[in-house]
Order: C-alpha cells, then structure tokens, then sequence
C-alpha cells in the first residue's frame, strides 16, 4: 500500500477512536480502557514514514549494506585492455597480469618450474615486473621466485607477514635484500591500483595463522565491469574469515585456492563470490588428486565455465573491462 494511503488510513483510524473514546467518556464507561491501539499505529505511521524517506533519499542500501557487508565498488571507466596469463607451471602457481604497461606476477611456480616462468616473462619482452607477489611462503608458489627477482627489474615485492626455514624461502629474501627490493606486507582492506586495475587486499585478515597456507595473500582485482578474486593456497578457516570481514567478493573469474583442493572453495566461498569462469592451477597427474572431485561438483552445479592448466596449457584472458575473451594453449 502506498505511504499515503496508510498515513490516510491512519489518520481514519486514529480519528474513530478519538471519537470512540470520547463518547466512553461521556457515557462513564471509559475507565480502564486501553489506548495502546492508536499508539501502535502512530508509530507504525512514523516508521513506514521513515523507512520511506530512507529509501527516497537512497540510504536505505546503505543502511542495509552495514549489516550484510560492503556495497559493491564503484566501477571505473577504463581503456585499452588487461590480460591475465595464468602460466602452465604444473603443480604449481604462476599468473601474470598485464594492464596498461604495467605488470604483477602472483607466485612464480616451483623450483622445477621458475625457468619456465623466467622464459614466459622473456617471450612477452617483459623486463619490468611493476609487483610480484609471493602468496606464501610454500615451494610451489616461491619456488622460482628468486629466479624472477635476479632476473628482472622489479618495482616492489608484496607478501604476508610470516617467515619459512626453508632454503627456498632464504632464497627469495637473498635476493630480495641483494637488489634492495621494497617490500610491504599489506593488510586486508589495502587498495591500490596498477593501471587501470584496482586490487583490494581481501586477505590475511589476522597475524596468528598456524597453516602457512591460511597466510595467503588474496586479492579482488577488477578492471572496469570485469573482476576476479585469487586466494593463493588459502583454505577453509581462511574463506570464512574473508566472508566474515565483509570484503566485497562478487567476481567474474574465481582462481580456486590450493589447486582445487577439498580444502579450499568451499560452498560458502564459492557462493559469495558467485563467479562465471573458474581456473585451476593443477599439475596433469598430480599425486594429490587435485582438483578434487567434491570441488568440482560445486563447479559443475554452478554451471561455470571452467580452465584447467593440466588440459589448456596457458590459459590467457583478455578483457576490455566489459568483454571477456579466453584463449588456451591446448583444446581439453
């Protein structure tokens, strides 16, 4: 019912009872009788008239949003394009993203597999990595790391607050610390833009983890009216605390976090971002039975669009911000 007509249906009622109640009164019969009906519909009058007004003036969203979590990010205009190369480097991470000239590298493979890292970079004659990112501190994501960082000149290295005792994760800091490489460790909620891309820190959201993979440095990137959210090894514990920091996540492209593993992209995870294209970073033959067939049956649920490195080879993304185009090095 429109607002004026319960203002107008109220203010009826209200009126009868006045008269109700003074004829009671006239009569002696008024003693004891309750008034409470017309308070009631007085403050229903004031809080449909609010509610209202709220949604008029456009904070009712707003309002709603605190409760539920963020609203969506503006979307900024852009041109030209972004890629994103999600690097076949077996069971291992490697995605580079291209936007404007400037470029991220999140993770870089194994030890096996950094070489193949290096030589993707050389072929595309990149020599500038504006950030690299290092997810955590596990080999199949920082394996190849130090390779990268001799090899090419890098604007600044991010990574999550914890340390690993590995020969490989003192690889990566030698180097970092002999080219005097700037690091940060950037908390949730940290925006920052590379071109035109805008990436929001959606995770670690707390400094106690005792899963390394919990660590994992995650990221929203979006481009226009196209995003994606990549989670690096994160897991169960770590998708609930994303959820429960209230981060944005709706995303075109979901990268599953840990291969595709149980442990990762849960029910929960997986509706909250509600993505249309999905892509695995799996080794073909893995020993671990990555991606792992509980997962994939949410996937094929949901009806997405699925890449896979263990059946693509590269995968590539292209996108004008409004168009997504896939390619893949091999047909599955």
């Amino acid at each position: 019912m429109p607002i004026g007509d319960i203002k107008a249906t109220a203010k009826r009622k209200a009126k009868d009872k006045v008269v109700k109640t003074a004829k009671r009164k006239i009569s002696g019969n008024s003693r004891g009788r309750r008034k409470s009906p017309a308070i009631l519909i007085l403050l229903l009058v004031l809080v449909v008239g609010a509610v209202g007004a709220l949604w008029y003036f456009g904070f009712l969203d707003d309002i709603i949003d605190s409760f539920v979590g963020e609203s969506a990010p503006a979307i900024v205009a852009v041109d030209g394009q972004l890629e994103i190369h999600f690097i076949d480097v077996g069971q291992a991470d490697a995605t580079l993203i291209i936007s404007d000239g400037y470029t991220m590298l999140i993770d870089a493979g194994s030890r096996n597999s950094g070489p193949r890292v290096v030589e993707y970079l050389q072929n595309l004659g990149i020599t500038k990595l504006t950030y690299v990112v290092a997810t955590h501190p596990h080999e199949d994501h920082i394996g190849g790391m130090d390779l990268v960082l001799n090899g090419f000149q890098i604007g600044q290295v991010l990574l999550p607050d914890v340390s690993h005792t590995t020969r490989t994760y003192e690889r990566m800091i030698e180097a970092i610390e002999n080219h005097q490489i700037s690091t940060s460790a950037p908390v949730a909620g940290h925006t920052f833009n590379m071109g035109g891309a805008i990436f929001t820190v959606i995770h670690p959201n707390a400094d106690n983890y005792r899963n390394l993979n919990d660590w994992s440095l995650s990221l929203r990137m979006a481009f226009g009216n196209v995003s994606m959210v990549t989670t690096g090894d994160a897991e169960a514990l770590a998708e609930r605390e994303i959820i429960d920091a209230g981060h944005y996540l709706r995303a075109d492209i979901l990268r599953l976090g840990h291969h595709g593993s149980r442990t990762s992209t849960t029910q929960e995870f997986l509706d909250a971002v509600s993505p249309s294209i999905a892509i695995i970073q799996v080794g073909e033959g893995n020993r671990y039975g990555h991606p792992h067939p509980e997962v994939m049956e949410r996937l094929y649920a949901a009806n997405l669009r699925i890449y896979r490195n263990d059946l693509h080879g590269d995968i590539i993304l292209t996108t004008d911000g409004t168009e997504i185009n896939i390619t893949t090095e091999r047909a599955s």
